[in-house]
Parts: structure tokens; C-alpha cells; sequence
């Protein structure tokens, strides 16, 4: 047999009595999963007693010895006769340890052991890394694991029309409010629902209700990660995306806190926007001023399923470049420099719209149809 050395003790001793010293080769396969003890004196003479102990490490455990010794008991008395070559053989354990929040750290070793377990956590069970970049770490998110409106410590309803015809821009045809109805976590997920019903705000009335979520959190270069499953009616317009918290927009969060420019000045970030009417296309695009204070736009678009499947929507977002993703798969990259205004802060949106510019005809028969989120995760580089 061909054993890998990862442990090797001769003790090979001058004496000057008449004892004849031994000399032991220790051996553990595979390599790293455990160590070989022993209990005696240094020096071990022909013919002294031995206990040898097999210890583990983390995920390992015992299985026999070999070589010059054989048996599976564990420590093992041995009565040395000659030179030993002894050979500790392991295998990943069987055992399942006590893991209470199901992060696949065991408690034992567990600092965090409270953690949410659909996260991927490090080796202590705290910080959460991202899954598919393990140079990420997250700073901000949430899992939805609770029931009722969204989270109001994370999450804020921006309600008020900032258009000067009392609705929203993009010839959009609903309002949005702040009722349950129109955004309510369940069953670990987020629901936004955009429905058929005449609403009133400020007396200007409009045939849909919806709910435009803005993040309290915001951030400058990171990855961000929302899991999301997209409405499958004509005429709706679902996005995830980000604007420059510089924006001074009626009603938002934020308001003048980073500053108070307009649009497109403060920058957006279309991390997903699906088209009402094809809704197998998904755009990527980047909205900003450039530096005549001219409208400037870059995008691309894609072709996916994702209306009755759930797909990763992600930004990439360093100081150098953009990347917009779906399942890990970039489909549009920009560069970033002083040419566009992408070195501030941003904040998340989450929305609903209803017709308008992408979202196109609403059918007559239309009554709901809700966008479903699994979580929202935004990640910075440790």
C-alpha cells in the first residue's frame, strides 16, 4: 500500500545502558485527518509498553490501525518488540454533530449559532459569504423570515407621485400605496402584487395599485443578489434596480441626505427589467448624465424563462466596472470612470409598474399578478 506521510516521529536515541532503543514511524491517511499520540517516555526501549491514541481532526474520524499494528481499539496498548511503523487510517465522519441552526457549522465550533440556514456561512459560522464569489462578505439583506409588511427597520413604501400630472414617469398607469395587499412577506418570501382597482391620490385616479419599495440601506461598490421570481401578465413592468441616493425625488427615503440632484444625474442601475409584453426578455442597462448634461443610456438584453422560475438577479459593481448578471451569467458590462456617474452611494428599488414605456398594453382581463422574492443580499469585498 502507498500511504502519504503526514506525520513522521523516529526516535532514534544513543544510550549509554545496555537497552536497546526502538525506533517509530508514525503514519495518518489520508493526509491532515488526524495526529498519533503516544503515552511513555521519550526514549521507548525493545521490549516497554506503548499506548498509542488516534486523535482526529474536525470531520474525520478513527477507523483501524495498520502496518506494524492492527485492530481497531482506540487507544491501543502495545508491547514494543522491535521497530514499529505504525499506520493510522481515518475516514470522513458519519456522525452527524448537533448543528441548531442548520448552517453546516457544528455547534461546538459554532460563534454565530443563531445564523439564518439558507445563508453560506465561514468557518465560525458568522460572516456570510457569498456563494458563488467567497471573497464577498454581506454587509446588508434580508432573508424575509417573517410574516406581514415588509420589515420598516430595512425597508421604505414610497407612495407619492412625483410627476406634476399626479402620477409616475414612463406613462406608468398605476399608483403605488403601502398597503398589505400590495406588498406582504409569507411563507419566506416577499410578494409585491400589482392589482386592477381604481385608486385615488391627491384626486388623481389611476386603474392599478402596486408598491415601489426603496431600500434604507445604501452603498457604494459590492455585489448585490436578489432571488426573484417575475409576474407572467401583459402589460406588467417588474424591475430590480438602483438609483444614486444623491437623488432629491418626492416621497423617496433618502430625500436631500447625500445631496439633491435629479435624473439622470444621480445614476440608475436596471439590475433587472422585464418586458410586459415578451416575457422572456430581461434588460440590463445603465441610465446617467454625461458630462454636457445630456441623457446617456447603455443596455443589453437577454432571453430567459423567468416567470415561472425563480433566477438570481445580480450587479457587480466595482470602481473600475458593472457587471449585471442572471444565475451568475454576465450579460452586460460597462466600465466605470469619470465619465459616468458611478462613484456614489446608491439605494435598492423594488416595484411593479404597470404599462408605460416597457410594460406596453395591459390585458382587458387583467386582475393581479405579483413578483415573488426569496431574499435580497448585498454584499462588499472583505
Amino acid at each position: 500500500m502507498n500511504y502519504k506521510i503526514s506525520f513522521l516521529l523516529i526516535l532514534l536515541f544513543l544510550s549509554c545502558s545496555d537497552e536497546e532503543l526502538a525506533s517509530l514511524s508514525f503514519f495518518v491517511i489520508p493526509e491532515n485527518a488526524g495526529s498519533i499520540e503516544y503515552d511513555g517516555n521519550q526514549n521507548v526501549t525493545i521490549g516497554s509498553n506503548l499506548k498509542l491514541e488516534a486523535v482526529s481532526n474536525t470531520s474525520y474520524e478513527f477507523v483501524r490501525w495498520s502496518g506494524d499494528i492492527s485492530g481497531s481499539e482506540n487507544p491501543i496498548d502495545v508491547v514494543v518488540n522491535s521497530d514499529l511503523n505504525v499506520v493510522a487510517e481515518f475516514q470522513e465522519s458519519s456522525i452527524i454533530l448537533p448543528d441548531s441552526d442548520n448552517d453546516g457549522v457544528p455547534d461546538e465550533i459554532d460563534l454565530c449559532p443563531n445564523s439564518d440556514n439558507s445563508l453560506t456561512v465561514d468557518e465560525n459560522g458568522c460572516e456570510v459569504i457569498n456563494e458563488f464569489d467567497q471573497s464577498y462578505v454581506m454587509v446588508w439583506g434580508d432573508e424575509f423570515n417573517y410574516d406581514g409588511k415588509p420589515d420598516p427597520e430595512l425597508w421604505h413604501h414610497q407612495t407619492l407621485p412625483p410627476n406634476p400630472d399626479g402620477g409616475w414617469w414612463n406613462g406608468e398607469l398605476q399608483h403605488y400605496t403601502d398597503d398589505i395587499k400590495n406588498s406582504y412577506v409569507d411563507n419566506g418570501s416577499l410578494k409585491i402584487v400589482s392589482i386592477k382597482e381604481n385608486h385615488l391620490v391627491n384626486g388623481v385616479g389611476r386603474d392599478y395599485t402596486s408598491a415601489r419599495l426603496n431600500s434604507k440601506f445604501v452603498f457604494k461598490y459590492g455585489r448585490v443578489d436578489v432571488r426573484a421570481k417575475l409576474p407572467q401578465s401583459e402589460g406588467t413592468w417588474p424591475a430590480i434596480w438602483t438609483l444614486g441616493a444623491n437623488i432629491n425625488e418626492l416621497g423617496n427615503y433618502h430625500k436631500d441626505q447625500y445631496g439633491s440632484v435629479g435624473w439622470p444625474s444621480c445614476g440608475e442601475i436596471d439590475i433587472m427589467e422585464q418586458n410586459g409584453w415578451d416575457k422572456n426578455k430581461l434588460y440590463g442597462t445603465f441610465h446617467w448624465a454625461a458630462p454636457n448634461g445630456s441623457y446617456a443610456s447603455y443596455g443589453e438584453v437577454t432571453d430567459l424563462n423567468s416567470s415561472s422560475d425563480f433566477r438570481i438577479y445580480t450587479v457587480e459593481w466595482t470602481k473600475d466596472l458593472i457587471k449585471i448578471m442572471v444565475d451568475n451569467q454576465v450579460y452586460t458590462v460597462m466600465n466605470n470612470n469619470d465619465q459616468v456617474p458611478f462613484d456614489n452611494s446608491h439605494y435598492l428599488l423594488l416595484n411593479i409598474a404597470m404599462g408605460g414605456n416597457l410594460g406596453g398594453n395591459v390585458s382587458p382581463s387583467y386582475s393581479s399578478d405579483i413578483m415573488e422574492l426569496d431574499y435580497v443580499r448585498v454584499f462588499q469585498k472583505k
